[in-house]
């Protein structure tokens, strides 16, 4: 695992406050783990509610069985239906040829019922993947498919995060698939971040199958586990972080928790440093270092602290210094997703015209910070289209596609 700091300026004004921001690069190896992978011990939760019913749930239950013929004799798997009610389709068992068989009978006899128990039917199903969790070491999932909102069971969604991260705790991380325009894009999001997966929107049904099959994918190229990146600024500088990581602070020192990260896979953190005046020349040293857990040993590891480190300066020479144009085009990348977190919350409240000026600016601001970078001019069009269709008032599926971008960007996802 490698560190990669850099800062936009590297000077601030000894005799004035100013910003500056640190973007942090996290990059885990590009190499396959030695010997066979390990085994996967995953709970399938289908929504099966009447509005699942046709295409939707076809392709749920086509994903499910694709997921299970790919597996091997090592991996276990449980899949879990619910609508108001709950029925453990099968229960968790290790994936041998005719377990294999039976499994798949069963998903196909699925078929679609009544309201949306999804706290029934995912703790039904994370409890299905905890049964097992000391047997192997296991990379353990739970996966929970819905096309609606939580209206049987509990529903609270401040509760439902909270035993997402209980569950996460206990070593069962949770990822979320919202599939078209009727769930709640923000209680799905909150239950992936809480619970240490990730989040999907799945726009069209036949969409299902790939991106179960991309998630099985990444569950099955983990390479670290619990990934903490800590952050001590020294004093006389004050930081904030920009991107949704969970975080917590301890004196000077953030701790930003990460999860769990694949083969090759990039992270990008970036923090907002507000720097007070100081001695001319003195250093401000920045210490970064990153725990983990290593996935094929087990064992709790330390890549080597890396150091950053601003310099007071005179006004003039801090003036001059030309910015690192990545880290310009990083924050910038941010700030869009900022502005569609706002837009948003505008639009909910009817307030159209400002949400439209908002990612108009976020655009204009984007072109101006990064005009040489293709991907942020292609974030700029992106922002003047959804500021045209904000104008009007964002439709359900507008709204959950921006809020998927926001919530991309600020996990520093890939879509």
């Amino acid at each position: 695992m490698n560190v990669y700091p850099h800062l936009d300026r590297r000077l601030a004004p000894s005799s004035t406050e100013s910003e500056r921001y640190l973007r942090i690069k996290i990059q885990a190896p590009d190499t396959a783990r030695p010997g066979s992978r390990l085994p996967l011990n995953i709970a399938l939760v289908i929504d099966r509610s009447g509005s699942m019913s046709g295409s939707k749930l076809e392709k749920a239950k086509e994903a499910a069985i694709f997921t299970l013929r790919n597996l091997t004799g090592a991996d276990r798997a449980a899949v879990v239906a619910y609508d108001d009610q709950v029925r453990t389709v099968s229960p968790s068992r290790a994936l041998s040829p005719d377990v294999k068989n039976s499994m798949i009978a069963d998903i196909r006899a699925i078929y679609s019922g009544g309201s949306t128990n999804l706290s029934g039917g995912w703790l039904t199903g994370a409890q299905e993947v905890a049964n097992h969790l000391h047997e192997a070491n296991y990379l353990n999932r739970a996966i929970l498919l819905s096309d609606g909102l939580a209206n049987v069971g509990i529903t609270d969604p401040a509760e439902l995060e909270r035993h997402a991260d209980q569950l996460r705790q206990r070593g069962v991380s949770t990822t979320t698939m919202g599939i078209g325009a009727d769930f709640d894009e923000h209680l799905m999001e909150r239950m992936a971040v809480k619970g240490g997966g990730h989040f999907y929107f799945i726009e069209d049904a036949r969409q299902i199958p790939d991106i179960l099959h991309r998630e099985i994918g990444e569950v099955l190229s983990t390479i670290a586990r619990q990934v903490t990146l800590e952050v001590t600024l020294p004093e006389g500088v004050h930081g904030e972080l920009l991107n949704s990581f969970e975080v917590t602070r301890t004196g000077r020192t953030f701790q930003v928790r990460l999860d769990d990260m694949i083969a090759g896979e990039e992270r990008t953190v970036v923090f907002r440093l507000s720097v007070r005046p100081g001695a001319l020349g003195n250093s401000l040293p920045i210490t970064i270092m990153l725990r983990y857990t290593d996935v094929e040993s087990g064992e709790s590891r330390t890549a080597a602290s890396t150091e950053a480190a601003l310099r007071y300066a005179g006004q003039a020479e801090a003036d001059t210094e030309a910015p690192d144009s990545s880290v310009v085009e990083e924050v910038a990348l941010l700030r869009a997703a900022q502005a569609r977190e706002e837009a948003l919350k505008l639009d909910a409240a009817g307030d159209y015209a400002r949400s439209a000026t908002i990612l108009a600016s976020a655009a204009q601001y984007m072109r101006a910070a990064a005009p040489a970078s293709a991907e942020a001019m292609q974030e700029a069009e992106a922002l003047d289209a959804e500021s045209q269709n904000a104008a009007q008032g964002l439709g359900a599926m507008a709204r959950k596609a921006m809020h998927y971008s926001r919530t991309t960007r600020m996990q520093s996802r890939k879509k």
